[in-house]
C-alpha cells in the first residue's frame, strides 16, 4: 500500500472519528456544512508497483501515468427518513488527477445543511460535454480536449518491466452515476456536526483496470499487467485502443481455474458481438468511483 494512500485512509478515517465525537449522527436539530471535494487515489500521481502486496502489481509491471484526466460532477445526497431535503449540484467539472491538489479539489460547500446523516450520495462520471468546467490546475487546454471528444476518462501512461516499456494513451465514452455511497466503514452516506463541516470525498481510483475480476463490493482482487504486452499486436510497444479491440479477452486475460481471471461481468460495451480486452478496461472504468478513500459506490448506471 502507498504511503499516501495510507495517509488519506488516516485522515478520513480520524475525521469520522472527531464527526463521531461532535455528535454528526444526531438529529437533535442545528445546521452545518458539507463540503465535497474530489480527491485521487495514490496510485494515480504515484503510480502502481510490481511486488507482492495487496496493492502491487503481480506479474512485474510498474504502471507510471503521465496524464490522468476525468470528468465528474452532478453530486446529490437525501435521507431517508426525510425525502423531501435534497442537496444537489448538477456542475460537471473534468479534473486532472494527476496533478490534483494535495487534499484535492473542492466542488461545493453545501451550507446551512441540517446536523444529521445524510444517508443517501451519489455523483457522476459523465461523458464530458459542453458547459462542464475546470478548476485549476486543470488546464483549459485539458477542458477542450476532453469535452470535444466527450470522454469520461482519458488517461496517458507506460508499463515498464525489466527492459522492455509499454506506452498507452486511451479515453473512454464510460459514462456512470455512482450511488448509495457508502464509508469504509460502511457507514452510508455522511453526517453533518452541529455548527462544524465534514469533508465529503469521491475518490477515483487508477488501478481497477488491473484487477483480475470485476468488482461489487470489497474489492477481492490482484493487480495484473501482463495483458498490455499481449495486445501489442504490432510489437511496436506502443499499446492503442484498436488493439485492445482486435485483442480477444479469453487470449488476454486467462480464465480460471488455469489462469488468474474471472472476467464474469464484462460486457460487449462497443456492441460488435465479442468480448475483447478493450471491453474489459471500459468495464473497470465505469467502476472507478469510490468514497471517502476505500468506500464503495455499489449501485452504478450508466450515464450520459
Amino acid at each position: 500500500m502507498h504511503a499516501k494512500e495510507t495517509h488519506m485512509k488516516v485522515r478520513t478515517r480520524w475525521g469520522m472519528l472527531l464527526c463521531l465525537a461532535a455528535g454528526c449522527s444526531s438529529t437533535a436539530g442545528g445546521s452545518g456544512t458539507a463540503k465535497i471535494f474530489v480527491v485521487a487515489e495514490a496510485s494515480i500521481p504515484d503510480g502502481l508497483d510490481p511486488g507482492t502486496g495487496d496493492e502491487n502489481i503481480k506479474d512485474g509491471w510498474a504502471i507510471r501515468y503521465q496524464r490522468f484526466l476525468v470528468a465528474l460532477g452532478n453530486v446529490k445526497a437525501s435521507r431517508t427518513v426525510a425525502p423531501g431535503e435534497v442537496l444537489t449540484d448538477p456542475t460537471v467539472f473534468v479534473l486532472d488527477l494527476r496533478n490534483a491538489p494535495t487534499d484535492g479539489y473542492v466542488l461545493r460547500d453545501f451550507k446551512d445543511v441540517a446536523a444529521a446523516r445524510w444517508d443517501k450520495v451519489s455523483f457522476d462520471i459523465p461523458n464530458a460535454r459542453p458547459g462542464a468546467k475546470r478548476l485549476p490546475p486543470t488546464t483549459q487546454a485539458d477542458l477542450d480536449f476532453m469535452t470535444s471528444k466527450g470522454y469520461s476518462v482519458y488517461f496517458e501512461g507506460t508499463a515498464e518491466k525489466g527492459a522492455k516499456k509499454l506506452s498507452f494513451k486511451w479515453g473512454f465514452r464510460a459514462g456512470t452515476t455512482f450511488a448509495d455511497c457508502a464509508s469504509p466503514e460502511n457507514l452510508p452516506g455522511f453526517a453533518v456536526p452541529a455548527g462544524g463541516t465534514i469533508a465529503v470525498k469521491p475518490t477515483i481510483h487508477g488501478d481497477h483496470h488491473f484487477f483480475t475480476n470485476v468488482t461489487q463490493g470489497a474489492e477481492i482482487t490482484e493487480r495484473r499487467a501482463a495483458w498490455l504486452e499481449i495486445c501489442d499486436k504490432d510489437k511496436n510497444l506502443d499499446v492503442t485502443l484498436d488493439e485492445l479491440k482486435a485483442c480477444a479477452a479469453a487470449e488476454a486475460f486467462p480464465q480460471k481455474p488455469t489462469g488468474p481471471y474471472d472476467i464474469t461481468g464484462v460486457k460487449d460495451q462497443d456492441g460488435d458481438g465479442k468480448i475483447t480486452a478493450y471491453d474489459y478496461v471500459d468495464t473497470q472504468l465505469r467502476t472507478l468511483g469510490d468514497y471517502q478513500g476505500d468506500g464503495e459506490c455499489p449501485t452504478r448506471t450508466t450515464a450520459p
